[in-house]
């Protein structure tokens, strides 16, 4: 008789199946076969081990359990946060991995809730080669086909999941901070009796932040109205037949909750009409009929080319899923899509309000001209009653706006042209860019718009008295501009002005319209450049550290000047290397000054030489001037004599404007050592600099001389020639302490310390220059010439105060700008100088050990003898 084997009882007996709620997550990496093929076997069996290695350690750290592993992963999760955790650290870490083995490594993630069907297998069992738990039920061939409809990089949570989810983003901290929250819509699922929402959860920088494409096993649900035959029919209604009657039927009502100082995205104009014409200047007229606008905020174009830069999409048009995208990456409420088409012989101008996280069209506003001439009032009727749809009171809208045809021009031709100029230029293409601007004025000799862009190019190419030629035309011609037009004319006109006249504008343009970046720039630049208020600048300029502004890298370069000028030498660093992330070629002899502040001249020289100066006017003259001063501040006097010369022969051929500036920083640095020929030498600079002034009319020009007349009146009165000082003070004196340039008046106060010194009225010079340091915006100098006074009166604690203030302060030597830095050699001559004024001081007082420890540190800064012979001249008791 026969009788059955016997059966192992682990085998015979039936498992523990429960049924439990559960979050599943299925990731598969996307063209493995490919990777691996790249890669060749042994790397990529490192790779995955790395990979293994990584799924355990997230798992543990994100309470997930690893159910199956392939190339991809089945993890199971309490939580949809935690697989949503995991799936944001497995993403980053994929692109790493990417940037390492220098291939596209990339994985598509489904993430669905659900209930699932869980049993463990016994210990034989997965010894031959089971799974520890096995995993069933609906939710996971759910999540497969989530995990297969997504794009490489990106992550697809079903409606349930992403509810949970985003109810939890607060626990993923600063990261929840930056995520996109988007939903494509409903689609179908092969096996899947109902079509279900998908929702994508991504970082903008990364994360595609677009709706997958349909493929056969999941495709997207197509509304009724957007079903062929129904697209058939609508193609009827645009040529008017019916078109009423379907618009009042089908137009959506808002759904953007859109508040004041909220941006948008401006798209590209489709234009679907004959007329070619309009390609170019229908996107400028929309823009700035938009802009117009002090209630809603419009991104810039450059901002836009910036951003589709990093998306790698440079060149291309901003159509509606690009400017979706667009403005989910910048932060935009809306994206504003406008068409141009032919409708029953007329031409309509249509524009969109697409909500960029739907994708959706929230309402579309539209406006028929009956010929070419009649678009611009077209564009403006679509735009009054766009901004009231965002929610701007109507009262604002007919205040503040002006027509199209009032603001641009009226001529169709000459808005093209005024737009491919202004293309032109935005390329450094000046001369084509001055031809179509011409070209747009010959159209319309009332183009305010293409007079401020002449004048601009002029005001570029150093041509002031142009430049304010053609501004005074478009001032003219005000009630041709916009508000936001007209105030920038404001300000650029008046960029000779004092700053007392000046800054005030920068300001109010600022308030008026928080969006413009460069305001807060402008103030802040102007306020170091002329006024000498560095904290003042560095306040104003916060608002303009954003992604949003295109020209964050210059504002932290800015950041960084300001910084180096108040001494916080950690800040300028930060600045400077920010500035480097974000504009790695650009300029850089200012970073190099923060080494040099803190004498490592051979860090700051290496960082010099990193500089790409292409496209700058005359590249190499920054560089020689940052090695001068480089030679000057550590007492290299032979190097840098050779210097200037190198500097005055460059300027010769490339910049002939700065040769009189380096004849006055070579005479500046005789004067510290004068030898036979530099009286004479001087009072020919100072006769050459007085024929200058007298047939300059110029602000701009006026200004720079009369510092070089003020400069040379200092030197003289230094070298003990006060016939000469006096007639300098005579000449230039009075316009500028009168002339609202801090600068100017800084230096006509040191003027008159320096003869008073030379007179031996110690006492009077100190009145004088304690009546103006902190009173008004003083040069660095000015510390350097009161703390001789202070020391020639007697006051020794308080000159060796100052002395040591100067010391303390030499960022601020080394940044201010006197005139195109004319003055720079003599500021770090002085900082220098100071010690060993703080040692003489230091003797006097008693403090012997502070003293020599002075003196030593001297020493060690100025080595040479060429050096020590120029500090004994001013201090004998070295």
């Amino acid at each position: 008789m026969a009788t059955n084997p016997q059966i192992p009882p682990s085998a015979s007996e039936n498992p523990t199946v429960s049924s439990v709620l559960r979050t599943v997550l299925l990731c598969d990496w996307a063209d493995s076969t490919h990777l691996i093929d790249t890669l060749g076997d042994a790397r990529a069996v490192g790779l995955m081990q790395k990979h293994d290695q990584f799924v355990r350690d997230t798992l543990l750290l994100t309470q997930g359990r690893l159910i199956d592993k392939a190339d991809g992963i089945l993890a199971l999760f309490e939580r949809p946060i935690q697989a949503l955790d995991f799936a944001l650290r497995y993403q980053q870490q994929m692109r790493v991995w990417g940037s390492e083995y220098q291939q596209p490594i990339q994985a598509r993630i489904g993430i669905h809730v659900g209930d699932v069907m869980t049993w463990e297998n016994q210990p034989d069992q997965i010894a031959a080669g089971a799974k520890p738990l096995e995993v069933e039920g609906f939710a996971k061939p759910v999540a497969a086909r989530l995990m297969s409809l997504a794009m490489p990089g990106q992550i697809l949570l079903s409606g349930m999941a992403q509810s949970l989810a985003q109810r939890a983003q607060l626990e993923l901290g600063e990261r929840g901070q930056k995520l996109r929250w988007i939903l494509h819509g409903r689609y179908n699922f092969k096996g899947v009796p109902a079509p279900m929402l998908v929702h994508e959860v991504g970082n903008a920088e990364f994360s595609p932040l677009r709706a997958p494409p349909s493929t056969q096993k999941a495709w997207k649900e197509v509304p009724l109205w957007r079903r062929p035959p129904v697209l058939a029919l609508e193609a009827l209604l645009t040529t008017g037949l019916i078109g009423g009657f379907i618009w009042s039927t089908f137009q959506s009502t808002p759904a953007i909750a859109f508040y004041e100082r909220d941006w948008v995205v401006m798209g590209d104009v489709q234009n679907l009409s004959r007329e070619k014409l309009f390609n170019d200047s229908l996107n400028t007229a929309m823009r700035v009929g938009l802009e117009q606008s002090a209630y809603v905020n419009v991104i810039s174009d450059a901002q836009e080319e910036e951003a589709l830069k990093r998306m790698q999409r440079e060149g291309k048009g901003i159509d509606r899923q690009t400017g979706a995208e667009l403005a989910l990456r910048e932060g935009a409420k809306a994206l504003v899509l406008p068409t141009l088409t032919e409708v029953g012989g007329h031409l309509r101008i249509t524009a969109e309000v697409i909500d960029p996280n739907t994708g959706v069209t929230v309402y579309t506003e539209s406006a028929d001209a009956k010929n070419a001439d009649a678009v611009l009032p077209a564009i403006d009727s679509v735009l009054e009653k766009l901004r009231t749809r965002l929610g701007e009171p109507i009262s604002l809208v007919d205040e503040k706006s002006k027509p199209l045809e009032q603001v641009t021009t009226p001529s169709i031709e000459a808005l093209r042209a005024y737009t491919m100029g202004q293309e032109a230029k935005k390329n450094r293409r000046f001369i084509e860019a001055r031809n179509l601007n011409m070209t747009a004025l010959k159209l319309d000799p009332d183009f305010a718009l293409a007079y401020v862009a002449v004048g601009t190019l002029d005001y570029i190419e150093n041509d002031y008295k142009n430049a304010d030629r053609n501004w005074k035309i478009a001032e003219s011609k005000r009630d041709r501009l916009t508000l936001r037009e007209a105030m920038w004319l404001d300000v650029t006109s008046n960029v000779f002005s004092p700053p007392g006249i000046m800054l005030p504008k920068w300001k109010a343009l600022a308030a008026m319209y928080p969006d413009e970046y460069l305001a807060y720039y402008n103030f802040a630049f102007f306020s170091y450049l002329d006024n000498l208020e560095y904290q003042k600048g560095l306040d104003f300029l916060k608002p303009a550290y954003t992604a949003r502004n295109p020209k964050e890298a210059g504002a932290y370069y800015l950041k960084g000047l300001l910084s180096l000028a108040l001494n916080d030498a950690n800040g300028a660093k930060a600045a400077f290397e920010k500035y480097r992330t974000l504009d790695p070629t650009g300029y850089n002899a200012d970073h190099a000054a923060v080494y040099a502040v803190q004498r490592d001249y051979a860090a700051a020289l290496k960082l010099l030489g990193e500089q790409d100066s292409s496209g700058t006017k005359a590249p190499t003259l920054f560089q020689e001037e940052a090695k001068l001063t480089y030679a000057v501040d550590s007492g290299r006097w032979t190097e840098a004599y050779k210097e200037l010369d190198t500097l005055r022969q460059i300027a010769k051929s490339e910049a002939a404007d700065m040769v009189p500036i380096y004849e006055g920083m070579q005479l500046s640095l005789r004067s510290y050592a004068p030898d036979g020929n530099f009286a004479s030498d001087l009072k020919s600079h100072i006769a050459e600099t007085e024929r200058h002034l007298l047939k300059q009319d110029h602000p701009a020009d006026r200004k720079s001389n009369l510092f070089s007349l003020l400069a040379a009146g200092v030197m003289a009165a230094n070298t003990g020639n006060l016939e000469v000082a006096g007639k300098v003070k005579k000449l230039a004196q009075a316009e500028a302490l009168q002339s609202g340039q801090p600068i100017l008046k800084s230096m006509a106060i040191c003027l008159d310390a320096e003869i008073l010194l030379e007179q031996g009225d110690a006492k009077k010079a100190v009145i004088l220059l304690n009546g103006h340091i902190n009173k008004d915006n003083e040069l660095y100098y000015a510390r350097a010439v009161r703390m001789r006074a202070l020391q020639a009166d007697g006051q020794d604690k308080a000159a060796l105060q100052e002395a040591e203030w100067l010391i303390a302060n030499r960022g601020l030597a080394y940044i201010e700008s006197n005139n195109k830095s004319l003055w720079k050699p003599s500021n770090l001559i002085e900082s220098n100088l100071a010690i060993l004024t703080a040692a003489d001081i230091e003797s006097r007082l008693g403090l012997t050990d502070q003293a020599e420890k002075r003196n030593k540190e001297f020493l060690a800064v100025w080595p040479g003898k060429e050096a020590q012979k120029i500090a004994r001249q001013h201090t004998p008791s070295l």
